[in-house]
């Protein structure tokens, strides 16, 4: 089967999306399949078109940018602009079977790929990131944003043959539109590898190197959507109690400067260690060397739809994790973490740390119980086998 996959983020751009469509795209070509990858790309130049090779087990990633849009439009934009110079393009080199797209918030991927679906008269099937706006909780800005731009990300769903969402709790919120009741919407979760993301043996060499008894790990942006700073501004406190707890912050991101002037003006440079962005091959090594994961530490509701692969990377390792409330597909009655209130304070933070530092059997009752549920559910080659039978049989009931 030849694939035309429109999406946003793809290696070598990081983050969750470029990971889990990178996942999505590996499997499809062991499997056999031709894909096509067609992603944005800022600051590079257009990939050539034209000198694409196939070779058994991998697939072509083409690499564009807009010339009529700048950054930030050129990542909302630049499929469109670049759909207009490949599509003839693409019906005398590649013609497709199927339109994969991404639906995200931010971009037009699923727009053109209904558009392209259309043109080639070809199935579409969508897989939505974790990032999309349920409209009662915009602001008035992303109201005048969801008017001008999301609005047509939105009628994209109307194009699509399967949208696979990566919740329950997604699944059910599109459900609740009248206008999508027909739509056949299937669950995809997010995955991981457990041939990268296991329990290492030696887990004790980021220890010996601090001289600490407990490793905090966090792995992600440095930004306002995680708010570490929560975390953070708890560490004297924290420290008071438990002087031989390390944080080790693995990412970088906006807020990163104000975060060590932070460390720095509380005196907490011994204990706090900003390691900046890792290889994600060796992301296993720190969250192994580690005691208990932050994951997403937010008062926005709007997590409660999602799964974040940092939480998935901890439960392969046999890490448990806080979190605030996300999807109950990962996490349901604290059994592979603790979730905080919806309200929570710094005082609830503390006391989940507090608790999991010292009761050494319940981090280990809770790893267990999350390489059980990544066994069960979360595992990507389990996800891209059924993956790929829907592909299939859409294609053979044409």
């Amino acid at each position: 089967m030849k694939i035309l996959y429109f999406v946003q983020g793809f290696p070598p751009s990081i983050g969750a999306a470029a990971l889990n469509s990178y996942k999505i795209v590996e499997f499809l070509a062991k499997f056999g399949h031709h894909i096509l990858v067609l992603s944005p790309s800022v600051f590079s130049k257009t990939s050539d078109f034209n000198d694409f090779k196939w070779a058994p087990n991998s697939y072509v990633h083409i690499n564009y940018s807009s010339n009529l849009f700048k950054v930030p439009l050129n990542l909302i934009f630049s499929h469109f602009d670049n759909l207009l110079k490949y599509i003839l393009k693409l019906k005398q080199k590649f013609k497709a079977d199927l339109v994969l797209s991404q639906y995200h918030a931010y971009h037009y991927a699923s727009v053109v790929g209904g558009y392209t679906s259309k043109i080639f008269k070809i199935p579409h099937v969508i897989r939505s990131h974790d990032i999309f706006f349920p409209t009662y909780t915009f602001s008035l800005p992303f109201k005048i944003f969801h008017s001008l731009i999301y609005t047509k990300i939105y009628h994209s769903i109307f194009n699509s043959d399967i949208f696979y969402v990566t919740t329950s709790e997604m699944k059910k919120y599109f459900l609740h539109f009248k206008k999508l009741k027909n739509i056949n919407f299937k669950i995809q979760y997010n995955g991981i590898d457990v041939n990268e993301f296991f329990p290492f043996k030696n887990q004790e060499e980021l220890k010996d190197k601090y001289g600490c008894d407990t490793i905090i790990s966090f792995v992600g942006q440095i930004s306002r959507d995680y708010d570490l700073q929560y975390i953070v501004k708890i560490l004297p406190e924290l420290l008071k109690t438990y002087k031989e707890t390390h944080f080790l912050i693995i990412g970088s991101g906006i807020y990163e400067k104000n975060l060590l002037k932070y460390i720095q003006n509380n005196n907490l440079t011994n204990n706090v260690h900003l390691l900046g962005i890792k290889p994600h091959y060796e992301i296993p090594y720190f969250i192994n060397n580690s005691d208990i994961g932050i994951g997403r530490i937010t008062h926005d509701a709007i997590w409660r739809y999602m799964i974040p692969v940092k939480c998935l990377e901890y439960m392969a390792c046999m890490k448990p994790f806080i979190t605030a409330p996300i999807s109950t597909d990962i996490i349901k009655d604290n059994d592979v973490g603790l979730v905080l209130k919806k309200n929570f304070k710094k005082r609830d933070i503390f006391e989940y740390l507090s608790i999991l530092i010292e009761d050494k059997s319940l981090r280990t009752k809770l790893g267990k119980n999350g390489i059980e549920k990544i066994n069960q559910k979360f595992r990507w080659e389990k996800i891209m086998k059924d993956f790929n039978r829907d592909l299939v049989q859409l294609i053979n009931n044409i």
